[in-house]
């Protein structure tokens, strides 16, 4: 049973590794970028220019992530929308932030400034300049501290 056991683990583990393996990733120039992407740094970014952007394809997926000098990040799918945008410690634009998030933290942490932003499926986690991770529903709704 063990030995069926350590088998099947290796199996799963090479599998794993198989799958990593095919992941490629690629520097492109901004035109390559899907047009959502394009237009997302247009609006939010405009007269910034990145100082790489990596395509990277895996078996199922596809997304890009951009590097300004500022060592701001911003991750976006395989459809060009953009999922996290990371200031590395310092603000990022408050016009990527829903007007609901913005007008909370304005709110609640006055003198604080917004340095992540983190988009999934379930809604939004914030970080901020105090070192607090504030977590929101898709439609902005306060949900809780992260601890």
């Amino acid at each position: 049973m063990k030995t069926k056991l350590n088998l099947a683990m290796c199996l799963i583990a090479g599998l794993a590794f198989g799958l990593s393996a095919n992941a490629q990733k690629t520097v492109i120039t901004k035109a390559a970028l899907p047009v959502n992407a394009q237009t997302f740094l247009k609006t939010h970014f405009a007269g910034q220019e990145p100082t790489y952007i990596v395509e990277d394809k895996e078996m199922f997926s596809k997304d890009y992530k951009v590097q300004f000098a500022t060592n701001l990040e911003v991750e976006f799918d395989g459809k060009g929308n953009w999922e996290e945008v990371d200031g590395n410690h310092q603000a990022i634009p408050i016009t990527i932030i829903p007007k609901k998030i913005v007008s909370y933290i304005n709110t609640h942490f006055a003198n604080t400034a917004i340095t992540k932003i983190d988009k999934g499926a379930w809604g939004y986690e914030v970080n901020l300049s105090n070192g607090l991770e504030l977590e929101f529903n898709s439609k902005g709704n306060f949900i809780r501290i992260d601890n």
